[in-house]
């Protein structure tokens, strides 16, 4: 097999910022961008005892048996640097599986450790390039990469991690280039799906459901790394209406692992979209009882919801709430998450903008610039949403919802056939992208006029 080689070529034109990416492997390919934990900051050692206590509540998944290791072996040798990185890694990999906050202290901790008994430890370095990109704090995660790499030129992960804070920051040429430097040193799951991730928020969906298969054949070190790989891929499918397949990947996905919380919550946005709902309610149900994580409670709550469960749904916007807030406190930044849901569901919206306008000042990301707007249209300040939202929309990416805010933004704007032409777009990439919202776009089409103007 040849060399895997990443050309790219940004053109700004039109208002529109377009992307060629090209991997040369006898077809044409291209790079992006794969999920990222949250972390504490702290200052102090793990103690290994608190480490082992963790691990009494679940040993029995290869990551508990990696964690149990280097635990020994740094109570074994306190001054082996190299181990205390390993503990580390073994320490994120177990918050990657559980989404739990009581690992995030003790993974920096071990960073520090290593850096204390050697400076020149890349290794942990590079692990504190990941603590900080996932508190969100992309500058400082910046910084601790370029200090990798000044040790070791060559290393992939501080490539990936520029490529990550890149992203979220709206710098999308740059993340391009970090990625296209990773994957020439080390082509892999990590890498692949990266690059599938950025394809695909660049709007190539072709490129990036093909990369992100090679990420699946390619495999990782733990079962949770392949299968968050196979959601991915399926949720992709999901975005551009291919609910069969969507279907069909995560069922795979759940033979090998049935009790992965990437995997169910995935499966029940695909039951979702078939309007399955009792299913989708009882694969949230399975989710969120292993993991809480917010997205799949709120998911949850709109199907509630809809099915006329009010009292469940306002438990699980309660439960959101509270896991949001504290969140904050933590050192875990999640305004932009709180923002949204706010904004989706009607509630503190003066706040909910607040916070929008205070994390686009740094990050401009595509995401947080539709999260901007549909806080903007919420708070009648319709000028500045559409602004907004076509900054949200400029690479194109497949997103139904950003087309969704488009329509009703424009729709409150009076401008008809941009309304008719966003909502018809919206419903022609995802018919069901939404429980609600898909209804609400097919009402508002109604009223505006089914055919849409110029398309």
């Amino acid at each position: 097999m040849g060399t895997l080689r990443l050309a790219i070529t940004p053109r700004l034109k039109s208002g529109f910022v377009k992307r060629t990416a090209v991997i040369r492997l006898g077809v044409c390919l291209a790079v992006a961008i794969s999920g990222v934990l949250w972390y504490e900051r702290t200052k102090t050692s793990p103690d290994p005892a608190v480490v082992s206590a963790i691990l009494q509540a679940r040993n029995d998944s290869p990551a508990d048996r990696t964690l149990a290791q280097w635990t020994e072996k740094v109570k074994q040798n306190p001054e082996d640097h190299g181990a205390w990185a390993q503990l580390g890694d073994a320490l994120m990999q177990r918050a990657r599986e559980t989404a739990s906050s009581a690992y995030y202290s003790q993974a920096e901790a071990a960073f520090q450790k290593a850096l204390s008994l050697d400076p020149e430890n890349s290794s942990a370095v590079v692990g504190l390039s990941w603590v900080y990109g996932s508190r969100h704090e992309f500058e400082q995660s910046t910084a601790w990469a370029h200090k990798a790499l000044s040790l070791d030129p060559q290393n992939p992960q501080a490539y990936g991690l520029l490529g990550d804070a890149a992203v979220e920051m709206g710098e999308y040429e740059q993340a391009f280039e970090h990625y296209q430097k990773m994957l020439d040193l080390r082509p892999d799951l990590s890498s692949y799906s990266r690059s599938a991730h950025l394809l695909f928020l660049t709007g190539d969906t072709r490129k990036a459901t093909w990369l992100m298969q090679r990420a699946i054949a390619a495999g990782g070190p733990y079962a949770e790394n392949t299968a968050w790989c196979r959601a991915q891929h399926a949720l992709m499918l999901l975005a551009t209406g291919a609910v069969l397949p969507a279907e069909q990947e995560i069922q795979a996905a759940l033979e090998q692992v049935p009790n992965n919380y990437h995997v169910l919550a995935a499966m029940a946005k695909v039951k979702a979209a078939r309007k399955e709902y009792p299913a989708a309610i009882d694969y949230y149900r399975k989710a969120t009882a292993i993991i809480p994580q917010p997205d799949a409670m709120i998911a949850l709550g709109d199907l509630y919801l809809l099915a006329g469960q009010q009292e469940e749904a306002e438990k699980q916007y309660a439960l959101v709430e509270a896991i949001l807030k504290p969140s904050r406190t933590n050192g875990v930044k999640t305004d932009i998450q709180r923002a949204r849901f706010y904004a989706d569901h009607d509630r503190n919206l003066e706040e909910a903008l607040r916070e929008a306008e205070a994390v686009s000042a740094k990050h401009k990301n595509v995401f947080v610039w539709d999260t901007l707007a549909w806080c903007y249209y919420k708070n009648g300040r319709y000028q500045e949403a559409r602004k907004a939202i076509e900054q949200a929309m400029k690479l194109r990416t497949p997103e139904a919802s950003f087309l969704f805010h488009a329509g009703m933004i424009h729709a409150k704007l009076g401008a008809r056939p941009d309304a008719q032409k966003y909502l018809y777009q919206a419903l022609s990439l995802n018919p069901n992208f939404h429980p609600v919202d898909a209804v609400v776009a097919a009402d508002t089409l109604k009223q505006l006029g089914s055919t849409p103007a110029n398309m």
